[in-house]
Protein backbone atom coordinates (compact mmCIF):
# COMPACT_ATOMS: atom_id res chain seq x y z
CA UNK A 1 0.00 0.00 0.00
CA UNK A 2 2.71 2.48 1.05
CA UNK A 3 4.52 1.95 -2.25
CA UNK A 4 0.99 2.62 -4.53
CA UNK A 5 0.79 5.94 -2.17
CA UNK A 6 4.55 6.71 -3.10
CA UNK A 7 3.81 6.51 -6.66
CA UNK A 8 0.53 8.36 -6.72
CA UNK A 9 1.79 11.16 -5.20
CA UNK A 10 4.16 11.10 -7.96
CA UNK A 11 2.02 11.10 -10.67
CA UNK A 12 -0.10 13.72 -8.59
CA UNK A 13 2.52 16.03 -8.56
CA UNK A 14 3.12 15.16 -12.49
CA UNK A 15 -1.18 15.64 -13.57
CA UNK A 16 -0.78 18.81 -11.19
CA UNK A 17 1.94 20.22 -13.56
CA UNK A 18 0.46 19.12 -17.13
CA UNK A 19 -2.68 20.91 -15.75
CA UNK A 20 -0.81 24.49 -15.44
CA UNK A 21 -0.39 26.36 -18.43
CA UNK A 22 2.65 28.65 -18.36
CA UNK A 23 2.44 32.71 -18.56
CA UNK A 24 6.18 33.56 -18.38
CA UNK A 25 9.11 31.84 -17.17
CA UNK A 26 12.63 32.26 -17.94
CA UNK A 27 16.21 30.87 -16.53
CA UNK A 28 18.23 32.76 -18.14
CA UNK A 29 20.34 30.55 -19.69
CA UNK A 30 20.00 31.73 -23.52
CA UNK A 31 21.32 35.37 -22.42
CA UNK A 32 23.93 37.42 -22.46
CA UNK A 33 26.36 37.93 -19.75
CA UNK A 34 26.36 41.48 -18.90
CA UNK A 35 23.74 44.33 -19.09
CA UNK A 36 19.53 43.77 -19.07
CA UNK A 37 18.26 46.65 -20.00
CA UNK A 38 18.92 49.40 -22.52
CA UNK A 39 17.43 52.25 -20.99
CA UNK A 40 15.67 52.74 -17.00
CA UNK A 41 13.88 55.94 -17.26
CA UNK A 42 10.41 56.17 -19.06
CA UNK A 43 10.21 57.13 -23.30
CA UNK A 44 7.73 56.75 -25.37
CA UNK A 45 4.79 55.46 -25.03
CA UNK A 46 6.15 56.51 -21.25
CA UNK A 47 7.74 53.01 -20.67
CA UNK A 48 11.26 52.29 -20.87
CA UNK A 49 12.72 50.47 -24.02
CA UNK A 50 13.28 46.98 -23.91
CA UNK A 51 16.15 45.26 -23.44
CA UNK A 52 17.21 41.52 -23.10
CA UNK A 53 14.21 39.36 -23.31
CA UNK A 54 12.05 41.47 -23.26
CA UNK A 55 12.69 43.01 -20.10
CA UNK A 56 12.07 46.71 -19.03
CA UNK A 57 14.03 48.29 -16.09
CA UNK A 58 12.91 51.22 -14.32
CA UNK A 59 15.39 52.70 -11.93
CA UNK A 60 15.23 55.35 -10.18
CA UNK A 61 18.71 56.91 -9.54
CA UNK A 62 20.29 54.27 -10.94
CA UNK A 63 22.32 52.82 -14.25
CA UNK A 64 21.96 50.02 -16.70
CA UNK A 65 24.71 48.20 -14.51
CA UNK A 66 21.98 47.74 -11.74
CA UNK A 67 20.75 44.80 -13.65
CA UNK A 68 23.24 42.08 -15.15
CA UNK A 69 23.02 38.37 -16.22
CA UNK A 70 25.85 36.96 -14.24
CA UNK A 71 27.03 33.30 -13.60
CA UNK A 72 26.89 32.57 -9.94
CA UNK A 73 27.60 28.86 -10.10
CA UNK A 74 27.64 25.62 -12.26
CA UNK A 75 24.35 24.51 -10.86
CA UNK A 76 21.87 27.67 -11.63
CA UNK A 77 24.23 28.74 -14.95
CA UNK A 78 23.40 32.00 -15.72
CA UNK A 79 21.16 34.33 -13.32
CA UNK A 80 19.39 37.73 -13.51
CA UNK A 81 21.19 39.64 -10.70
CA UNK A 82 19.67 43.04 -9.42
CA UNK A 83 21.46 45.45 -7.08
CA UNK A 84 19.12 47.90 -5.34
CA UNK A 85 19.89 51.36 -4.61
CA UNK A 86 22.27 52.69 -1.69
CA UNK A 87 20.36 55.11 -0.47
CA UNK A 88 15.98 55.05 1.28
CA UNK A 89 13.98 56.34 -1.73
CA UNK A 90 15.07 54.93 -5.05
CA UNK A 91 13.25 51.61 -6.00
CA UNK A 92 13.75 49.61 -8.80
CA UNK A 93 11.47 47.51 -11.13
CA UNK A 94 11.78 45.24 -14.05
CA UNK A 95 8.91 43.52 -15.78
CA UNK A 96 8.22 41.56 -19.31
CA UNK A 97 5.20 42.76 -21.50
CA UNK A 98 2.21 40.17 -22.43
CA UNK A 99 1.03 39.05 -18.76
CA UNK A 100 -2.40 40.50 -19.59
CA UNK A 101 -2.97 38.87 -23.06
CA UNK A 102 -1.42 35.42 -21.72
CA UNK A 103 -3.75 35.50 -18.30
CA UNK A 104 -6.95 36.06 -20.65
CA UNK A 105 -5.94 33.24 -22.99
CA UNK A 106 -5.44 30.94 -20.13
CA UNK A 107 -8.51 27.93 -19.99
CA UNK A 108 -11.44 29.20 -18.26
CA UNK A 109 -11.22 28.09 -14.63
CA UNK A 110 -7.96 28.43 -14.40
CA UNK A 111 -8.11 31.14 -11.70
CA UNK A 112 -5.00 30.77 -9.32
CA UNK A 113 -1.98 32.24 -10.62
CA UNK A 114 1.11 30.08 -9.08
CA UNK A 115 4.60 31.34 -8.71
CA UNK A 116 8.22 29.80 -8.63
CA UNK A 117 11.45 30.93 -8.32
CA UNK A 118 15.18 31.01 -7.14
CA UNK A 119 16.39 33.74 -5.65
CA UNK A 120 20.23 33.97 -4.15
CA UNK A 121 21.11 35.95 -0.90
CA UNK A 122 23.42 37.86 -1.87
CA UNK A 123 26.96 38.65 -0.35
CA UNK A 124 25.75 41.92 1.28
CA UNK A 125 23.69 41.86 4.78
CA UNK A 126 21.96 44.86 6.75
CA UNK A 127 20.60 47.76 5.42
CA UNK A 128 16.84 48.31 5.09
CA UNK A 129 15.50 46.96 2.10
CA UNK A 130 13.96 43.51 0.14
CA UNK A 131 14.25 41.73 -2.92
CA UNK A 132 11.10 40.36 -4.56
CA UNK A 133 9.34 39.27 -7.28
CA UNK A 134 5.95 40.88 -7.25
CA UNK A 135 2.66 40.39 -9.25
CA UNK A 136 0.40 43.30 -9.61
CA UNK A 137 -2.73 44.57 -10.62
CA UNK A 138 -3.42 47.48 -13.57
CA UNK A 139 -3.33 50.14 -11.12
CA UNK A 140 0.05 48.85 -10.06
CA UNK A 141 -1.40 49.70 -6.53
CA UNK A 142 -2.49 46.27 -4.70
CA UNK A 143 0.01 43.43 -4.79
CA UNK A 144 -1.88 40.18 -5.80
CA UNK A 145 1.05 38.26 -4.81
CA UNK A 146 4.52 38.94 -3.38
CA UNK A 147 7.29 36.96 -2.18
CA UNK A 148 10.33 37.99 -1.03
CA UNK A 149 13.82 37.99 1.08
CA UNK A 150 14.36 40.77 4.02
CA UNK A 151 17.82 41.68 4.67
CA UNK A 152 17.81 43.09 8.16
CA UNK A 153 16.74 39.96 9.39
CA UNK A 154 17.46 38.06 6.85
CA UNK A 155 14.16 36.16 6.56
CA UNK A 156 11.42 35.33 4.08
CA UNK A 157 8.20 37.51 3.61
CA UNK A 158 4.99 37.47 1.71
CA UNK A 159 3.45 40.58 0.36
CA UNK A 160 -0.39 40.64 0.14
CA UNK A 161 -3.33 43.41 -0.45
CA UNK A 162 -5.59 41.96 2.72
CA UNK A 163 -7.68 44.13 5.08
CA UNK A 164 -6.63 44.15 8.78
CA UNK A 165 -10.26 43.82 10.34
CA UNK A 166 -8.28 44.91 13.42
CA UNK A 167 -7.24 48.51 12.43
CA UNK A 168 -9.84 48.88 9.30
CA UNK A 169 -6.75 49.29 6.69
CA UNK A 170 -6.57 47.64 3.70
CA UNK A 171 -3.52 47.74 1.43
CA UNK A 172 -0.07 45.85 0.60
CA UNK A 173 0.91 43.86 4.17
CA UNK A 174 3.79 42.56 4.77
CA UNK A 175 3.83 39.01 6.47
CA UNK A 176 7.09 36.99 7.83
CA UNK A 177 6.64 33.14 6.08
CA UNK A 178 8.59 31.57 8.57
CA UNK A 179 9.26 31.42 12.40
CA UNK A 180 12.29 34.23 12.92
CA UNK A 181 14.33 30.49 14.02
CA UNK A 182 14.18 30.42 10.18
CA UNK A 183 17.16 32.87 8.55
CA UNK A 184 18.68 32.15 5.36
CA UNK A 185 22.16 33.99 5.31
CA UNK A 186 24.56 35.68 2.58
CA UNK A 187 25.28 33.92 -0.53
CA UNK A 188 22.42 30.98 -0.27
CA UNK A 189 19.89 29.93 -2.76
CA UNK A 190 16.39 29.29 -1.83
CA UNK A 191 13.39 28.85 -3.15
CA UNK A 192 9.77 30.90 -2.72
CA UNK A 193 6.63 29.92 -3.63
CA UNK A 194 2.79 31.48 -3.70
CA UNK A 195 -0.54 31.21 -5.09
CA UNK A 196 -3.26 34.49 -5.77
CA UNK A 197 -6.59 32.98 -6.07
CA UNK A 198 -8.48 35.52 -7.97
CA UNK A 199 -12.16 33.84 -7.19
CA UNK A 200 -11.36 34.78 -3.26
CA UNK A 201 -8.56 36.86 -3.36
CA UNK A 202 -6.71 34.50 -1.30
CA UNK A 203 -2.96 34.37 -1.50
CA UNK A 204 -1.02 30.91 -0.05
CA UNK A 205 3.09 30.85 0.19
CA UNK A 206 5.66 28.30 0.74
CA UNK A 207 8.92 29.10 2.56
CA UNK A 208 12.03 27.40 1.62
CA UNK A 209 11.63 25.28 5.13
CA UNK A 210 8.19 23.94 3.40
CA UNK A 211 6.14 26.14 6.13
CA UNK A 212 3.11 26.57 4.26
CA UNK A 213 1.91 29.88 5.07
CA UNK A 214 -1.56 31.94 5.20
CA UNK A 215 -2.51 35.40 6.35
CA UNK A 216 -3.79 35.28 10.09
CA UNK A 217 -7.78 35.60 10.73
CA UNK A 218 -7.58 38.48 11.75
CA UNK A 219 -6.31 39.45 7.76
CA UNK A 220 -9.47 39.57 5.06
CA UNK A 221 -8.39 39.28 1.27
CA UNK A 222 -9.27 42.55 -0.29
CA UNK A 223 -8.22 41.83 -4.09
CA UNK A 224 -10.95 39.08 -5.64
CA UNK A 225 -11.61 39.42 -9.15
CA UNK A 226 -8.87 41.43 -9.86
CA UNK A 227 -6.74 40.50 -12.57
CA UNK A 228 -2.76 40.21 -12.78
CA UNK A 229 -1.77 43.19 -15.17
CA UNK A 230 2.38 42.49 -14.62
CA UNK A 231 5.01 40.57 -12.38
CA UNK A 232 7.84 42.88 -11.72
CA UNK A 233 11.55 41.23 -9.94
CA UNK A 234 12.00 44.25 -7.50
CA UNK A 235 14.80 46.35 -4.72
CA UNK A 236 12.63 48.36 -2.23
CA UNK A 237 14.49 50.23 0.01
CA UNK A 238 13.11 52.38 3.01
CA UNK A 239 14.11 55.03 5.84
CA UNK A 240 17.95 54.31 7.19
CA UNK A 241 19.20 52.22 4.21
CA UNK A 242 22.52 52.75 3.16
CA UNK A 243 23.30 49.59 1.02
CA UNK A 244 23.28 48.36 -2.11
CA UNK A 245 21.88 44.94 -1.66
CA UNK A 246 22.41 42.48 -4.86
CA UNK A 247 19.91 39.81 -4.93
CA UNK A 248 19.57 37.57 -7.61
CA UNK A 249 16.72 35.19 -9.09
CA UNK A 250 16.43 32.08 -11.39
CA UNK A 251 14.19 29.47 -13.18
CA UNK A 252 11.21 31.41 -12.31
CA UNK A 253 7.68 30.33 -13.47
CA UNK A 254 4.36 31.53 -13.45
CA UNK A 255 1.87 29.54 -14.32
CA UNK A 256 -2.29 29.83 -13.94
CA UNK A 257 -3.87 26.34 -12.82
CA UNK A 258 -7.01 25.65 -10.78
CA UNK A 259 -5.10 23.60 -8.32
CA UNK A 260 -7.30 23.08 -5.84
CA UNK A 261 -6.40 19.57 -4.90
CA UNK A 262 -2.67 20.74 -4.13
CA UNK A 263 -3.61 23.63 -1.82
CA UNK A 264 -5.31 20.56 0.51
CA UNK A 265 -2.14 18.98 0.11
CA UNK A 266 0.00 21.92 1.44
CA UNK A 267 -2.95 22.45 4.16
CA UNK A 268 -2.37 18.97 5.35
CA UNK A 269 1.65 19.16 4.96
CA UNK A 270 1.18 22.82 7.37
CA UNK A 271 -0.79 20.72 10.15
CA UNK A 272 1.69 18.23 10.37
CA UNK A 273 4.15 20.79 10.59
CA UNK A 274 6.93 19.25 7.82
CA UNK A 275 9.55 21.11 7.21
CA UNK A 276 12.23 20.22 4.60
CA UNK A 277 15.49 22.12 3.78
CA UNK A 278 17.89 23.90 2.14
CA UNK A 279 16.76 23.99 -1.01
CA UNK A 280 18.29 23.92 -3.53
CA UNK A 281 20.26 20.92 -1.13
CA UNK A 282 24.10 20.08 -2.58
CA UNK A 283 24.84 16.67 0.25
CA UNK A 284 21.83 16.27 2.78
CA UNK A 285 18.29 17.16 2.92
CA UNK A 286 16.67 17.78 6.65
CA UNK A 287 13.45 16.51 7.47
CA UNK A 288 11.44 17.73 10.42
CA UNK A 289 7.84 17.42 10.64
CA UNK A 290 5.67 16.33 13.89
CA UNK A 291 5.01 13.17 13.46
CA UNK A 292 7.56 10.65 12.85
CA UNK A 293 8.99 9.98 9.59
CA UNK A 294 9.01 6.49 9.45
CA UNK A 295 10.77 6.36 5.42
CA UNK A 296 11.52 8.25 2.53
CA UNK A 297 11.57 7.94 -0.79
CA UNK A 298 13.08 9.97 -4.34
CA UNK A 299 11.60 9.69 -7.48
CA UNK A 300 13.29 11.62 -10.49
CA UNK A 301 10.93 13.53 -13.43
CA UNK A 302 10.59 10.06 -14.89
CA UNK A 303 8.97 8.54 -11.98
CA UNK A 304 11.56 6.63 -11.05
CA UNK A 305 12.79 5.70 -7.61
CA UNK A 306 16.31 6.39 -6.69
CA UNK A 307 17.57 4.84 -3.13
CA UNK A 308 18.65 7.67 -0.81
CA UNK A 309 19.55 7.06 3.11
CA UNK A 310 17.82 8.24 6.15
CA UNK A 311 19.17 8.83 8.90
CA UNK A 312 17.41 10.35 12.10
CA UNK A 313 15.96 13.54 10.03
CA UNK A 314 18.94 14.00 7.21
CA UNK A 315 18.95 12.55 3.97
CA UNK A 316 21.50 11.51 1.98
CA UNK A 317 21.10 12.97 -1.62
CA UNK A 318 25.05 13.88 -2.65
CA UNK A 319 24.78 10.98 -5.39
CA UNK A 320 22.16 12.26 -6.70
CA UNK A 321 22.60 14.19 -10.76
CA UNK A 322 21.79 17.55 -10.29
CA UNK A 323 18.09 18.46 -11.27
CA UNK A 324 14.59 18.60 -9.66
CA UNK A 325 13.31 15.42 -7.66
CA UNK A 326 10.23 14.53 -5.51
CA UNK A 327 10.87 13.84 -1.98
CA UNK A 328 8.05 11.54 -0.54
CA UNK A 329 7.65 11.46 3.45
CA UNK A 330 6.25 9.02 5.23
CA UNK A 331 4.47 9.60 8.84
CA UNK A 332 2.88 6.72 10.23
CA UNK A 333 0.43 6.16 7.38
CA UNK A 334 0.41 9.24 5.58
CA UNK A 335 2.59 10.23 2.43
CA UNK A 336 3.57 13.46 1.76
CA UNK A 337 5.73 15.35 -1.29
CA UNK A 338 8.38 17.96 -1.62
CA UNK A 339 10.24 19.15 -4.85
CA UNK A 340 13.07 19.69 -4.09
CA UNK A 341 16.58 21.09 -6.33
CA UNK A 342 19.93 19.02 -6.04
CA UNK A 343 22.34 21.00 -6.74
Amino acid sequence: MKRVLSVSAFLFVVCQTLNAQSLQSDNFNSYVIGNVGVSITPGSPSVPATGQGGFRTDFAGGANTDAQIVNIDASHGKSLQLMGSANATDQKYMWKDGLPAAWAARTPGNDIISLEFNLYTGSVTGGVARGTVMVYDQTTHKTLLGVGYEYATQRVIGIAYYKNTTTGVTGNILFYLEPNTYTYPANTWITLKGTFNKTTGEVTWTGPGGVVRTPPATYLPAAAGVDPYEMDFTSIVGTGNTVAHITSFDNYTLTATNNAVLGTREAAVEENDISVYPNPATDFITVQSKSQVTKVEVFDTAGRSIDVKLDRDKVDVKNLLPGTYILNIETKGDVFSKKFIKK
